[in-house]
């Protein structure tokens, strides 16, 4: 009984685990997936260029980050748009940038996140997922052998409590 179930515990961490792992973050990808689409109604994704170099009117701003606004340009289905948009220092006119373009024809900033939703939350929710029921089978198989190992010393010390005396010539009184 003992090796059966420590087989089945054993399938569980091979074949559960992976299974649990990958239903979890599956589930979650599509959940967030959902999400950025529920956000990005009614805007558009679009290419703009930079009409000016991005200066830096930010005191104190690190490097590399947002420093200010900067004049853009896009063309969609509607024609030819104009806007601001933050820009980091380094950006120079003519600079292609992601925005989001609403109804109102307002351009916002992409965030890196949104063009891949759900990838990261997916993923570790599926090995979080993975791992946890892995070492749910793992504690459970550790626990059966303790169990099985108190049930032997048991049975273990009655029977040397029979034998012992006439093995050692004592008898009882």
């Amino acid at each position: 009984m003992h090796y059966v179930c420590s087989l089945l515990l054993l399938l569980v961490l091979v074949v559960g685990s992976p299974l649990a792992g990958w239903a979890a973050g599956s589930s979650a990808y599509d959940h967030s997936l959902h999400e950025a689409r529920a956000r990005g109604a009614g805007r558009h994704l679009v290419t703009a260029h930079l009409t000016a170099d991005a200066k830096r009117v930010v005191p104190g701003a690190a490097p590399g980050g947002a420093v200010g606004s900067a004049p853009i340009r896009w063309t969609d289905r509607s024609g030819s748009h104009t806007g601001v948009l933050a820009a980091t220092e380094n950006q120079k006119k003519g600079s292609p940038v992601l925005v989001w373009v609403d109804r109102s024809e307002k351009a916002t900033p992409v965030n890196s996140t949104e063009l891949q939703p759900g990838l990261l939350t997916g993923g570790v929710v599926g090995v979080a997922t993975g791992a946890g029921a892995a070492a749910l089978a793992g504690g459970a198989r550790a626990g059966l052998w303790r169990w099985h190992d108190r049930q032997c010393a048991v049975r273990w010390e009655k029977e040397w409590a029979e034998v012992e005396p006439r093995w050692s010539h004592r008898s009882e009184p």
